[in-house]
């Protein structure tokens, strides 16, 4: 079955539209740990955090055209500051615009460690809720009653600063040509760390509504997001750049209320994020080899699967699989599978609800194989294919009944690891028609290999016109955003 019979607007899934709204979500809800600022007036090379209260509006643009707003907000409340950005975006999926609100609201001291924090994605009907608080050195997670409810404590090493999602993370003055900056990252979903690294390349003029202002052009780098910033002296944005042509541009309140009104003609988003590619594959049971050379792949490196995806420097051997016989009955007692099991905020396969109906789908059956294939078809069968440009989660995915591949392969492997199958999310390409285009899709434990499924597509396994870019969970994903608007693939052979 091809996606266009799925999307019938298009040919494709939309894994692209969370790469999005994620990166958005990854800038807003992150926190900068303490270790590189220990005192606001012992910043390396003299780096200052800037003082100054602000409130700035943004245009946001895809492709050209308007595609929202944000705003930024740093004032005083007290003794202490309060940061608030908001983004209002619009994406056009399948020729339906689709509205997406992010909020950011927290409260930091003087020196800008944080407080607490809320940050909030909400996109129709499905909604990702994260709030926290510091009690010391510990970070405190308030997990929603609709979510399951109660607290997560993570103790850190340092107080975090919160970072900022239009702008410098945090706000900085004295900035120098040359000058490179490096911060460890927390992520509040997983409780890993990971590094930004902000380059300050040159002081410029930049226009603006016609007018001509000195900035500073930095390069920024989070995760493999890469983001082309020019700033004020006070760490403020003025201009950035994201990949796939998103644009946000300083603005005011009068110029926003104009552009909010006006028509709107939304490129659409899987048309962008398509992947050029040369050559052709046919479609059929007898395909069994796929030869291919991707080029452009940056900051990360394309998985060697050793069972399906064989990687020799720029080129790419797929072959067909073979179903492989179970060595073990369910639940997997296997110590190496206890990533592969574990619940996680997205994968949450221990949430009662996700525990029932997976006893349900799967019954007595004690064979993973067949377990898997009970839980793709179920999936398949269950849920609506509707395009959500949200964070999934397999409780609110369960609830919902609807979704494209992620929602798809978020409850898949949530069921999975509820009845002991050891399950992980791949996140990569597929080729459809006329060309490739981002997916997602799930790989389980058999024994003695992984296998592969697409609860979207009711394959198992997939096909040899799968790539894979990674495996992970959601909080993963926006790692892909680095492969947006840089591959191209050509076919080698086919066989």
């Amino acid at each position: 079955m091809a996606l266009a019979q799925l999307f019938p607007k298009s040919k494709f899934s939309l894994i692209v539209t969370v790469l999005i709204v994620g990166a958005w979500a990854v800038l807003m809800g992150s926190l900068i740990r303490d270790r590189y600022f220990p005192d606001a007036s012992d910043l390396a090379q003299g780096l200052k955090f800037s003082t100054a209260e602000a409130d700035d509006w943004f245009l946001i643009r895809i492709g050209g055209a308007f595609a929202g707003y944000g705003r930024a907000r740093q004032f005083r409340e007290g003794p202490n500051w309060r940061l608030r950005d908001e983004l209002n975006i619009s994406l056009n999926i399948q020729g339906q615009v689709k509205p997406i609100r992010i909020r950011s609201d927290c409260e930091v001291d003087q020196d800008f460690r944080l407080i607490s924090f809320h940050t909030k994605v909400a996109s129709g009907i499905v909604a990702f809720d994260n709030r926290g608080r510091m009690e010391g050195k510990t970070l405190v997670l308030d997990v929603p009653g609709s979510t399951g409810g109660g607290e997560k404590r993570l103790k850190l090493f340092e107080v975090p600063r919160m970072s900022r999602a239009l702008g410098l993370p945090v706000p900085l003055t004295g900035l120098k040509v040359g000058e490179l900056v490096r911060m460890p990252i927390f992520d509040p979903l997983d409780g890993k760390k990971w590094d930004a690294e902000i380059r300050v390349l040159e002081m410029a003029d930049l226009e603006i509504a016609g007018k001509k202002v000195a900035a500073w052009r930095v390069k920024a780098v989070y995760r493999t997001i890469e983001v082309v910033m020019w700033v004020d002296d006070d760490g403020r944005l003025l201009k950035g750049l994201m990949p796939l042509g998103i644009t946000v541009v300083r603005s005011d309140k009068q110029e926003v209320a104009r552009e909010t009104v006006g028509a709107r003609d939304l490129p659409e988003m899987m048309a962008l994020a398509a992947v050029p590619v040369e050559g052709s594959i046919p479609e059929g049971p007898d395909l069994n080899v796929v030869r291919l050379r991707v080029e452009g792949a940056v900051k990360w490196t394309i998985p060697n699967d050793g069972f399906r995806q064989k990687v020799s420097g720029t080129e790419i051997t797929l072959t067909r699989e073979r179903l492989p016989q179970a060595t073990y009955a369910l639940p997997s007692q296997d110590p190496r599978m206890e990533e592969h099991l574990a619940a996680t905020r997205f994968i949450r396969s221990d949430d009662p609800l996700v525990m029932q109906k997976a006893r349900e789908i799967v019954g007595e059956e004690k064979d993973p194989v067949a377990a898997a294939r009970l839980i793709n078809t179920w999936v398949y069968s269950h849920l609506k294919k509707v395009p959500t440009p949200s964070v999934p989660d397999a409780v609110i995915i369960l609830q919902s009944a609807q979704g494209d591949c992620n929602e798809h392969a978020v409850l898949a492997a949530a069921l999975a690891r509820a009845v002991g199958l050891p399950a992980r999310i791949a996140v990569g390409l597929v080729y459809s028609g006329d060309g490739f285009y981002y997916h997602a899709w799930v790989t389980y434990w058999s024994g003695t290999t992984w296998f592969t499924a697409d609860p979207l597509m009711n394959r198992l396994p997939v096909t040899p016109s799968y790539v894979t870019l990674l495996y992970g969970d959601v909080d993963k994903h926006v790692n892909v955003i680095s492969f947006l608007g840089r591959l191209k693939i050509t076919i080698l052979g086919t066989g």
